[in-house]
């Protein structure tokens, strides 16, 4: 038997190679599920603290906007609750008066090479007065 058809039918190291041309969209696949997992559990707590400012509202609609901004930031369960970006608004519609409470949230990508500046996660409510 010659060199070369020893090397043509030889079995050895096929599934490494096949484990090599697999690894990599494997890993990027899994390292994009826990990321998804953690940008909705960031949300999730966006949320959380957006639902808490909307039942102090409702409890008392005189709250001032400094006391919501700090009940916000308390709630809020994340890592960073400096980094959060809170609106307060006012709006009417249909002779009903709204206060609108808009957060954001700079969500920081762990994986490298995938986003240089992330993405940013927002919640907002529309609480009525009348």
């Amino acid at each position: 038997m010659s060199l070369r058809n020893r090397f043509r039918n030889d079995d050895v190291g096929a599934t490494a190679v096949e484990f090599a041309i697999i690894c990599f969209p494997l890993l990027l696949v899994s390292l994009g599920v826990v990321e998804f997992g953690r940008a909705l559990n960031v949300r999730n707590d966006l949320a959380f603290a957006a639902d808490f400012a909307v039942r102090s509202v409702l409890n008392d609609a005189t709250v001032p906007n400094p006391d919501l901004d700090s009940t916000i930031r308390t709630s809020f369960t994340g890592n960073r609750p400096d980094l959060l970006q809170i609106d307060f608004g006012t709006a009417a519609e249909a002779g009903v008066s709204f206060r609108t409470v808009a957060i954001t949230y700079p969500f920081e990508i762990v994986v490298p090479g995938v986003s240089a500046n992330g993405m940013t996660l927002s919640v907002s409510r529309r609480i009525p007065l009348n």
